[in-house]
């Protein structure tokens, strides 16, 4: 059902979505890497994640898991190789890698005002230059 396209559609539009902009996030959902799964699924519509360093996962999966980062310039899945130690990390100066994989660009970037908290900003401003104009005309009196 992770592969059908087809339900992943009818998920969306149940939800009221554009299936052409929308994406459904399936977290703690452990991807096998090693066995060639992708977490990518439906053309980028369904994304299969899982974000904790479990290591209880990492010798069936080969990583360490995901972080999925979303912006206004897109989306991108970034998985990460499993961490052995902090003593090991400072023993050979090493870091975790990540390797980062682009799931989405967006041709121009989402301002705050196109978003529902841009919305949700509008009214509260119309509420505020309500209140300033009541103010003003002394129907609102300082105590």
């Amino acid at each position: 059902m992770l592969d059908d396209e087809k339900v992943v559609n009818r998920i969306l539009e149940e939800f009221g979505l554009d299936k052409k902009k929308s994406h459904i996030i399936n977290g703690h959902v452990p991807v096998e890497l090693k066995k060639g799964e992708t977490p990518i699924k439906c053309d980028g519509k369904l994304l299969v994640i899982d974000g904790g360093f479990s290591r209880a996962y990492q010798s069936k999966t080969g990583i360490a898991g995901y972080t999925l980062v979303a912006n206004s310039h897109g989306m991108r899945l970034v998985a990460h190789e499993p961490f052995e130690s902090t003593e090991s990390a400072i023993l050979h100066e090493s870091d975790i890698f990540s390797d980062s994989t682009v799931v989405e660009t967006v041709p121009a970037r989402i301002r705050v005002s196109e978003t529902d908290i841009g919305a949700e900003l509008r009214e509260t401003i119309k509420q505020l230059e309500q209140l300033l104009a009541a103010y003003r005309d002394g129907i609102i009196v300082e105590k």
